[in-house]
């Protein structure tokens, strides 16, 4: 049986420093967020990266447990390591280090993944992201950002209308919407992505919850009930609710049961350490 989401983008190890405490490794990376939720909503997952040969072993069995990894290649050198570095005033630094996660939208994607019923393009440099569109034209995409990249969305606005016009579904937060669009609000965001080719936009607001643009209407879905004792990491929140999302969209359910799933396995990836549902 073939395979209903494929995800390409960086598999990372995360560095976590707060003031005065130990340093926390932690397995990251937009990619593996987002396929370890769909694969717990149901989906079957196929995941397209590059990692070096200091990622850890078990991490990479624990992917395998529930997601087909052959897509996984193992390269000499480090993997992509990001440094998230907490301050006493609350500012955060996160510095990176690419290793062999370069020119992650040329990676191989096995013959066979290349069949499934979408593909899903992590947040990479916005030339990464069109280099990977280009390699899967006429498939179904969806794709989403990160504010890593927010001064290429600013400033490469023809690059970022192009990256749009290939997508079915994209996944902007409020703040990334409107500076890719420059719209003056959420709203004209929405309108002016789908006037650029997405069919549907999906912003997603924290806990305000999620509201979509399909080019007729906008529909507001507000964020599931949590306990504030109850949240450990609001890492990776917007990327297990795009997995638990694709994990419905792929397999043709309505919208409103895509934002349920979506919103479900957003909320339980708060409740642990670390951007992965696993």
């Amino acid at each position: 049986m073939g395979l209903d989401l494929v995800v390409l983008g960086h598999v990372s190890i995360d560095h976590i420093r707060f003031p005065g405490r130990k340093e926390t490794l932690l397995p990251g990376g937009g990619a593996a967020a987002v396929a370890t939720s769909a694969a717990l909503a149901g989906a079957r997952v196929g995941l397209v990266t590059k990692v070096g040969e200091d990622f850890p072993r078990e991490w990479l069995e624990k992917l395998a447990s529930i997601l087909d990894v052959r897509g996984v290649q193992i390269l000499p050198g480090k993997t992509i390591h990001i440094y998230m570095i907490y301050h006493e005033d609350g500012s955060v630094d996160a510095p990176v280090e690419m290793g062999v996660a370069e020119n992650m939208g040329e990676t191989p994607i096995p013959e066979d993944y290349l069949n499934a019923s979408i593909f899903h393009v992590a947040p990479i440099p916005p030339e990464e992201q069109l280099k990977a569109l280009k390699r899967l034209e006429g498939k179904r995409i969806s794709l989403d950002f990160n504010p890593t990249y927010m001064e290429d969305y600013r400033e490469k606005k023809d690059l970022m209308r192009e990256i749009v016009s290939h997508v079915e579904v994209i996944f902007p937060n409020e703040r990334e919407a409107m500076t890719i669009t420059g719209a003056q609000s959420v709203k004209e965001a929405a309108e002016t992505l789908h006037e650029w080719g997405a069919e549907l936009v999906v912003l997603t607001r924290g806990e305000k919850g999620v509201l979509i643009y399909n080019g007729e209407e906008f529909s507001e879905f507000p964020a599931l009930p949590i306990g504030e004792d109850e949240v450990v990491d609001p890492t990776g929140a917007g990327d297990a609710f795009a997995g638990g999302f694709l994990a419905g969209y792929s397999k043709g359910k309505p919208v409103e049961e895509c934002v349920k799933l979506g919103l479900e396995r957003a909320r339980e990836v708060l409740k642990k350490w670390g951007s992965w549902s696993i």
